[in-house]
């Protein structure tokens, strides 16, 4: 299978990242392959994806995982705003939403 130029891009935002150690940056593999697929499902192509970066919420306290979600903030070409894609830790895409005066259909407005 081809890849697009939209998946290089969300795993490039994977790596660009806030300052990332090992472990954390092997876990945000599977949140850059979920954002893929929801712009996917939200019938979003890779020329309307400026960029994405990569947030990670991260557990600071001693108990549990270290990495408890991420949200994707994408930036479209069409809009002066972003897509936000929110996930859990193992990915589970919670929302999508979008800021500014981006549009999209399929996911709420804020």
């Amino acid at each position: 299978m081809r890849k697009s130029r939209l998946h290089y891009l969300a795993l490039a935002g994977a790596v660009i990242a806030p300052v990332l150690t090992t472990p954390a940056a092997s876990q945000t593999d599977k949140f850059a392959e979920k954002t893929v697929e929801k712009l996917a499902e939200l019938k979003i192509s890779d020329s309307e994806v400026e960029s994405i970066r990569y947030v990670l919420k991260r557990n600071m306290t001693e108990r549990g995982p270290d990495i408890l979600g991420a949200e994707a903030w994408i930036r479209l070409t069409s809009c002066s705003g972003y897509l936000v894609v929110q996930m859990n830790r193992a990915a589970y895409v919670r929302q999508a939403y979008t800021r500014g005066d981006c549009q999209v259909e399929g996911a709420a407005a804020y």
